[in-house]
């Protein structure tokens, strides 16, 4: 006859084991106990320890009952003789296979849900001070992957299932690789709680990425870009070209940290991509377009930034792939927006001009050489140009604006 103990463990590969673990940021419930029900990963929430406590001995005593009462039904018996024919064909015995089964449950009790997960990670980045840019695209690819997923215990998700996700994105192989770094991050986030056994995430493959150059602004077309923006915008964008800032390195820039007089501007560690501090060269030019508008504090991104960069972009003659269409249609020309183009400028003219990848790297931020050669060797752009790139000044643009009408 079985002890008491076999009978205990009957029900609990039944699924009546209970974790209890204490709940974060829950407005009404403080305890959590999670359980295995009819097959199906449960939750249930508590307000006292007590409670949750409670909870779990009842379970524990269904779990002697079914101990008691496990004798064998006809119906049990005939789902054994029906399932032989199936574990026989890929080599698996009963009790391998009722043992794979009460693992599997045992994994998904202690682990999370994956939109937990994301919500948790997301949280943990917050805390960490991450921009409010870095934020936002966070929740947008980690959104689509809980929309997925959300419902799943990140201990059951598979590296097949993954890249089957992957590939079903409308996206480029680039981006597939962008949303794979981010899922591969929040995977060891679970790794590091105890979430997981296994980074599936770390296991899939890259897309194949072919290289291709990076968009950049002509001479006469960053000289339109100046002239035609609307002068709260123009250090913004002057900034961008001459100074290589990244996009969100400038809306966090402040006038205190654009130093004319000693000639650099200081990008801050809780400013930078990288978190690390750097000093950035103010060239001539730069200055030139700089000091009639420079302040002594407050952002150098206006609060209608994003509007007015529209419009300068416009008056280029740029737009956004949906003015590109309008255009088209109407017969006019319209350029598409490269991306990260004033950011590509300065370090495609600046390698040509100063000949120098170790100076180019410390003023992006980065901390070797390899994205320099990788991207910044533009085929489609001369020493004569970068020169000339390097001599826009207010004057220069306009004159050059004239020539180019």
């Amino acid at each position: 006859m079985d002890t008491p103990a076999e009978l205990q463990e009957i029900g609990t590969r039944l699924g009546h084991r209970v974790t209890i673990k204490p709940m974060k940021g829950h407005r009404v419930y403080k305890w959590r106990a999670t359980f295995v029900e009819g097959g199906k990963y449960r939750k249930k929430g508590f307000k006292t320890k007590v409670a949750a406590e409670k909870f779990s001995e009842e379970r524990q005593k269904e779990a002697l009952a079914h101990g008691v009462e496990a004798a064998i039904s006809a119906t049990e018996r005939a789902t054994v003789m029906d399932t032989r024919t199936d574990l026989a064909s890929v080599s698996l015995s009963l009790r391998q296979a009722v043992a794979f089964a009460v693992e599997y449950h045992r994994k998904v009790q202690a682990s999370c849900t994956v939109a937990e997960l994301v919500e948790r990670s997301i949280a943990s980045r917050k805390d960490a001070g991450l921009s409010s840019d870095h934020l936002k695209d966070l929740k947008y690819r980690l959104g689509k992957f809980t929309a997925a997923f959300g419902d799943c215990a990140v201990a059951t998700v598979t590296k097949d299932q993954l890249e089957a996700w992957f590939m079903s994105l409308p996206v480029a192989n680039a981006t597939r690789n962008h949303y794979r770094a981010l899922l591969v991050s929040i995977f060891n986030d679970a790794l590091a709680d105890g979430y997981a056994d296994v980074n599936a995430a770390a296991k899939t493959r890259k897309a194949k990425v072919v290289e291709t150059e990076v968009g950049i602004l002509k001479p006469d077309e960053a000289s339109a870009l100046l002239t035609g923006a609307d002068e709260a915008i123009l250090p913004a964008i002057a900034v961008g070209l001459f100074a290589g800032l990244r996009d969100s390195e400038i809306k966090r820039l402040d006038w205190k940290e654009v130093r004319l007089d000693l000639g650099s501007i200081h990008v801050k560690a809780s400013t930078a991509k990288t978190a690390r501090n750097r000093m950035v060269p103010v060239s001539d030019n730069l200055k030139a377009w700089l000091q009639p508008h420079a302040k002594k504090s407050g952002s150098v991104w206006p609060s209608n930034g994003r509007k007015l960069m529209e419009a300068a972009r416009l008056a280029a003659g740029f737009g956004s792939p949906k003015k590109v269409k309008e255009a088209e249609k109407k017969g006019d020309v319209l350029k598409g927006w490269p991306s990260n183009c004033l950011r590509h400028s300065f370090g495609t003219f600046h390698i040509l001009h100063h000949k120098d990848a170790g100076a180019l790297a410390l003023e992006l931020g980065h901390t070797d050489t390899k994205i320099i050669f990788k991207h910044y060797r533009n085929a489609h752009a001369s020493a004569e140009e970068a020169a000339t790139f390097w001599s826009i000044k207010p004057e220069a643009a306009s004159n050059m604006l004239e020539m180019r009408s």
